[in-house]
């Protein structure tokens, strides 16, 4: 039988996922000899001798049988002429392979094999030992420093692996071929690994004797009704009861956290079957590996419920995430099977802290007691947050679980390297590796210095893991409102790397990025609908109702809501009955508006209460009518019309976290009936720009209010309906006019379930082929990759 030599190369998701022992087991049961040679970001390289028939059915089973949480992108092979004859099969030691990927996955939830010996006292090392891992599990991209994906370039590296052990070591199953911790890079166990130690707020040890003390007083104080920071792959978690005293006391040390809902932690989904709906996608994404917060919906008004209405005030639905980690699963064994709450470990708009000291510093007015660890985190990542649209998946945080996958694009890109820098609120930056973009991990509203660090931090380290030389980044991209700190940011890079800076207006980046998700070709046109709350209008006013001609290169502006003035800026976003405010003395002159103010009682629901309300009023006479004008800017934002019929039909009177309003407004819609009420959104042509009349919207909306036959939440639903249809028409006659068949929604306001489904519906009936996001968040956590894009086709002109 002929012996040859066959070179394999495989290109993705390949390390960090038990691949190179599945490669070493698979290629031994076909009797192939050779080496397996980790490439960093190549890839994975094999050197093989076999007969035909054999290397060609290891290469086919390798698809057949990879790892789960593997991505093949690419398999290569071919037949080479070696002097060399292999007598056995061998893992190489890694080298430092550059490639256009990142190999690496994301931090991947504990498997069952890892539960069971967990669990089991006869595996002593490993009984209820929080750290536990394997091959196919455990942190990756939060403890990698950099590649190639191996022990020695992790946070791991301080835990030297264990010569003697029962029933074995860690050094004797990291090279045990039929060990599933073979190769493993992460592992370790109660005698070389990482372990917990309580603290009290003094910093003071409060037990570190063993995990069975550790947790029995960790638990006791939970159920005593404390707060307890702890530190897990990723960050700290605030965990607490979900009692009603306990949320409160969590509410109110956490300062600006009075509504904002929390997420839930259950041991097992039967605690919530009674309470909460949860279809087949959703409970397949919140039991995968990536182990995600999913939104719920609640069936209802549930007596003798186990979820309090105080988790998420006003909403209609909760997050739910089940247990990732060995830390996870063995509190819940001594606090007991009940949900807790497990919200991130910070103070508002500041990122978590990783590091114990800083967690000391972060949490010591927010936290009872801490429970820690000492292995390094070496990038922080929150939870990832998601909702369902009739199996669409609507990304809201893209975080653990997701972070680094990248997203290819459609078109060849012949870019090396490139850098965004993203928005100002719910900040992703990305980096372009020729055509894949790589999404960084959720950063937060970069306002503060420590999110803006954050964000530098992350954006470097993805830039750093993809082994992209400064020479190799081209351009610069970055939100067109000059004065974010983000936009800012991206004109530093842009002189430090000598550069061009590419500033990407902000609704055309959110549909640039619907588009490469979609698979829009290069050639190809759609009609976008962009809306969210505020984005950098062409026009220097603030965008936010965009209806938009788009190909990659360029947009037309084609719809768009009403501009209304903000009387004093950001506070009309703050208080929704300023926004109203606003656009009733615009539309009505002084006079006829304090008559509503007045029936309204609009002044109560102002901070300055009268006083404010007369400072208003000035403020919009000294404008003379004239807008924009100084402290008073024009927006066409849906964002500020939901929360307007939010305030008027009761739902908020003022926001205390962002989307709150709208959000609030969603849950009373969910509990209406459309067809009770009668409202008509229209809009008008001016110059064959098409605009929707939001003001005779919202005076609609006051009359129906004030019938009394008429229901809140049946004006609610239909509010929602009619502006999704006014949308949907102008889109529609737009693409019926340039002879364009595919129609998006994208942006913030694209979360709203029933906004979204009557603008798909329409269009679907219509004929039209409706594009959705199922990747790419909707929202600002989107943006990113839209610049990317929108920069790179600027770079190309």
């Amino acid at each position: 039988m002929v012996i040859k030599t066959v070179e394999i190369n495989i290109e993705g998701i390949v390390q960090g996922v038990g691949f190179r022992p599945f490669l070493f087991n698979l290629a031994r049961s076909f009797d192939l000899k050779g080496l397996i040679l980790n490439r960093g970001n190549a890839g994975v390289r094999l050197e093989l001798q076999g007969n035909d028939k054999d290397i060609n059915d290891f290469i086919r089973n390798i698809t057949i049988k990879a790892p789960e949480i593997s991505y093949i992108e690419k398999i290569q092979s071919r037949e080479i002429a070696s002097t060399q004859k292999f007598d056995n099969l061998e893992i190489k030691p890694s080298e430092l392979g550059r490639g256009v990927s990142l190999t690496l996955p994301p931090d991947i939830a504990i498997c069952n094999e890892c539960l069971e010996d967990m669990n089991d006292p006869q595996k002593i090392k490993y009984y209820k030992y929080p750290f536990i891992a394997c091959a196919a599990c455990g942190p990756r991209y939060t403890t990698v420093t950099e590649l190639p994906y191996d022990r020695e370039r992790s946070t791991m590296i301080k835990f030297p692996f264990c010569q003697q052990a029962k029933p074995e070591s860690c050094a004797q199953e990291y090279s045990d071929f039929n060990n599933r911790r073979f190769h493993a890079q992460t592992f370790a166990c109660s005698i070389c690994g990482p372990h917990y130690t309580l603290y009290n707020k003094q910093k003071e040890i409060i037990d570190n004797h063993s995990i069975d003390s550790i947790l029995l007083e960790t638990a006791k104080r939970i159920n005593e009704g404390e707060i307890v920071a702890v530190k897990g792959i990723g960050g700290t978690h605030l965990v607490s009861l979900i009692d009603d005293e306990t949320i409160l006391k969590l509410r109110k040390i956490k300062g600006e956290r009075k509504y904002k809902p929390f997420a839930l932690m259950v041991p097992n989904l039967k605690f919530i079957q009674n309470d909460l709906r949860i279809s087949s996608k959703e409970l397949e994404l919140i039991t995968s590996f990536r182990r995600p917060i999913v939104l719920l919906e609640r069936k209802g008004l549930v007596d003798n419920s186990i979820i309090s209405q105080q988790v998420a005030p006003g909403l209609s639905n909760v997050g739910i995430m089940l247990p990732y980690s060995g830390i996870h699963y063995l509190l819940f064994q001594y606090v007991g099977e009940k949900p807790l709450i497990y919200t991130s470990g910070n103070k508002s708009y500041i990122p978590m802290a990783i590091e114990n000291n800083e967690i000391f510093n972060q949490l010591q007015d927010l936290a009872d007691i801490f429970l820690l660890h000492n292995r390094s985190i070496y990038q922080r990542a929150d939870d990832s947050v998601l909702r369902i649209h009739d199996n669409k998946v609507k990304i809201i945080r893209r975080s653990r679980g997701y972070v680094p996958e990248y997203l290819p694009l459609p078109f060849e890109v012949d870019v090396p390297g490139a850098l965004a820098t993203g928005p100002e609120l719910s900040t992703t930056a990305s980096v372009l590796r020729y055509n894949r973009a790589f999404p960084t991990q959720h950063i937060g509203h970069v306002t503060h210095l420590e999110t803006y660090e954050h964000l530098k931090n992350s954006l470097f380290h993805m830039k750093n893991l993809l082994q992209i030389k400064d020479s190799e980044v081209k351009f610069i991209a970055c939100d067109a409102h000059p004065e974010f700190i983000s936009s800012k940011f991206g004109k530093e890079l842009s002189t430090q790397f000598e550069i061009p800076l590419y500033p990407i207006q902000h609704h055309f980046a959110h549909i640039l990025g619907l588009m490469s998700e979609n698979r829009i070709k290069l050639e190809e046109k759609i009609i976008g609908i962009s809306t969210d709350g505020v984005g950098y209008g062409e026009d220097g006013n603030i965008w936010g109702g965009e209806v938009l001609l788009c190909s990659y290169d360029n947009f037309h502006r084609i719809g768009h809501l009403e501009y209304q003035p903000m009387i004093g800026g950001d506070r009309c976003t703050k208080y929704p009955a300023r926004m109203l405010a606003s656009i009733l003395l615009k539309k009505l002159g002084v006079e006829a508006a304090s008559k509503i103010f007045e029936s309204l009682r609009l002044q109560n629901d102002l901070e300055y209460k009268e006083t404010e309300l007369k400072m208003i009023i000035s403020q919009f006479e000294t404008a003379n009518n004239k807008f924009p004008s100084e402290n008073i800017p024009l927006t066409s934002s849906t964002g500020r019309i939901f929360d307007v019929v939010s305030y008027i039909l009761g739902a908020c009177n003022i926001k205390t976290y962002r989307g709150e309003p709208a959000m609030r407004l969603e849950c009373l819609a969910s509990r209406g009936n459309s067809k009770n009420i009668n409202l008509k959104v229209n809009f008008s042509k001016r110059d064959s720009m098409s605009i929707i009349k939001s003001s005779r919207l919202i005076f609609d909306v006051i009359d129906l209010f004030k019938d009394k036959k008429n229901h809140v939440e049946d004006i609610a639903a239909k509010f929602q309906l009619e502006l999704g249809l006014a949308f949907a028409e102008i889109a529609k006659e737009a693409a019926e006019l340039q002879g364009i068949n595919k129609i998006g929604l994208t942006g913030g306001v694209a979360y709203n379930y029933s906004f979204a489904k009557i603008i798909k519906e329409n269009l679907i009936m219509e004929g039209f082929e409706f594009i959705e996001h199922n990747l790419i968040p909707p929202g600002d956590a989107g943006i990113s990759i839209g610049q990317l894009i929108g920069g790179y086709f600027k770079h190309c002109h």
